[in-house]
């Protein structure tokens, strides 16, 4: 028996070699064939496929920069220029007494009995959060308290009809006293019907202001 057998170029592939003789080359098959062009051995193994393996960190695609990262104040998007996009502010917005100035009793407020109506026509959307209610009382007389109804147009904005406790809801150390109610667009009346729990005698008087504060779109 002869040893490994001998392939030209060098090379040698398993499975290729014969008892006794040596392979010359290959036929156009890929058979090995001796000095005598007689096939003397089957076709080469295939070299196994290369190992699939993660690319190297250093093969990786890199890609190019984005654009520029220009920083800019939040103030500054328009939706257009000179067109500034929606925000929103949390502003007060006074309530006007519709006669008498807002007073019951003196020389001239509105007599015993009398209902004054507190009222605002914002000029943007405006939802009320917040009724802020401070009174003056002057005489042995003005004991009364505020009380009313309120009303976004013409909607109630409470769970029943009757007047509440608006100087108590509205004093400006009360807790827990927000409300949330329905938005007023532009043009629409903010309202409180008010009257008071006992009226004074002149010249004893009660002079009351209202605020809301709210949520404001601009």
């Amino acid at each position: 028996m002869a040893g490994y057998p001998r392939v030209v170029g060098g090379h040698y592939y398993p499975g290729t070699g014969v008892q006794g003789g040596y392979v010359a080359g290959y036929d156009q098959w890929g058979r090995g064939v001796d000095q005598y062009g007689q096939v003397v051995g089957a076709a080469p193994a295939a070299p196994p496929p290369p190992m699939l393996m993660a690319p190297h960190p250093s093969m990786m695609q890199v890609h190019p920069a984005g654009p520029p990262n220009i920083q800019a104040p939040p103030w500054r998007p328009m939706v257009a220029p000179g067109s500034p996009p929606l925000g929103e502010g949390h502003v007060p917005i006074p309530l006007t007494a519709e006669t008498f100035g807002g007073t019951w009793g003196g020389a001239a407020g509105g007599p015993a009995g009398s209902v004054i109506i507190f009222s605002a026509r914002p000029q943007k959307p405006f939802k009320t959060a917040r009724l802020i209610v401070r009174g003056t009382k002057s005489g042995p007389t003005a004991i009364g308290n505020l009380i009313g109804q309120t009303f976004i147009g013409t909607s109630l904005q409470q769970g029943e009809l009757g007047f509440i406790d608006l100087e108590s809801i509205g004093a400006a150390n009360a807790f827990d006293t927000w409300v949330s109610m329905h938005q007023a667009e532009p043009g629409v009346w903010i309202r409180v019907q008010a009257t008071l729990t006992a009226f004074p005698t002149a010249p004893d008087f009660e002079v009351y202001t209202l605020t809301a504060l709210g949520h404001y779109l601009h």
